[in-house]
């Protein structure tokens, strides 16, 4: 019999290809793993607003960690069973600070992503929508000012910015001196801003104290630095061939590239 009772997988890099898809062989290697009893669990920066199409295609029945960990959601029920979210005042500095400087971003709440205008995220998940089915769109609201009644109806988890690279550096410094922040990069040219002291990791132990599972018979996959703090506390951490130095470092193995079905591979070769 298995060890393991949870198989966590974060979704960009790591569970979708560069096309946004998870492949066959991903599918049919996380459905063996819940046939035998082990819990898929997505862990991801984005909001579940982002993953219906892909808790539906794996069949997911549990729990998920959205927004890096600043809400847990029990799938089936809709339940909360953990949230936190970013202080409104500083939700209104973000956005005024973005809006000045011409950065892009994302809002996520618990039923709408708001965006900036001619923002390239927004606008691949519009066209995402046009061949969504009605359950799977995308709501998403596009702002290009503030105000103090929108900022009172909005419950944030998360901010993610979206710029170069080197712009992206300085504002990692720049939120990170906030220290009712946390600020990490998930993919280039991206930045995610929550609450402070949340991580995956943090929700993951959230998760294990209310359910009694033990870390150790946890599989983790990922491949950004919103990932290192899940490779941290899990027993069998395992990196993506396509993951930065920092999390490969903290991994048990390496697997294959998000390209090349390395959640599938590590499966039939690590695990079973």
């Amino acid at each position: 019999m298995l060890k393991y009772k949870w198989c966590v997988c974060d979704m960009d890099g790591t569970l979708l290809n560069s096309r946004d898809i998870i492949s066959k062989e991903n599918e049919i290697a996380l459905k063996k793993l819940q046939e035998i009893g082990v819990e898929v669990i997505i862990a991801s920066g984005r909001i579940d607003l982002l993953m219906k199409c892909f808790i539906s295609q794996l069949g997911l029945k549990g729990n998920i960690i959205c927004c890096n960990g600043s809400l847990i959601k029990n799938i089936q029920t809709g339940q909360t069973i953990y949230s936190k979210l970013i202080n409104k005042n500083i939700v209104k500095e973000i956005i005024e600070y973005s809006l000045k400087n011409s950065i892009g971003f994302l809002i996520y709440t618990k039923d709408t992503i708001y965006s900036s205008k001619n923002n390239c995220k927004a606008e691949k998940y519009e066209n995402m929508n046009k061949s969504l089915p009605l359950e799977f769109k995308i709501p998403i609201k596009y702002i290009d000012n503030i105000s103090a009644s929108l900022i009172e109806k909005m419950d944030v988890f998360k901010i993610l910015l979206i710029s170069n690279n080197e712009c992206i550096k300085s504002l990692k410094n720049y939120f990170s001196a906030y220290e009712t922040l946390t600020a990490v990069s998930s993919l280039e040219g991206l930045l995610d801003i929550m609450a402070s002291d949340i991580s995956k990791g943090n929700a993951l132990k959230i998760l294990s104290e209310k359910t009694g599972i033990d870390l150790n018979d946890v599989i983790v996959f990922g491949d950004n630095y919103n990932d290192i703090e899940m490779f941290e506390c899990a027993g069998m951490p395992i990196a993506m061939g396509n993951s930065v130095e920092a999390v490969k470092v903290k991994a048990k193995y390496i697997t294959r590239s998000n390209n090349e079905s390395g959640i599938a591979y590590a499966i039939k070769n690590f695990i079973l």
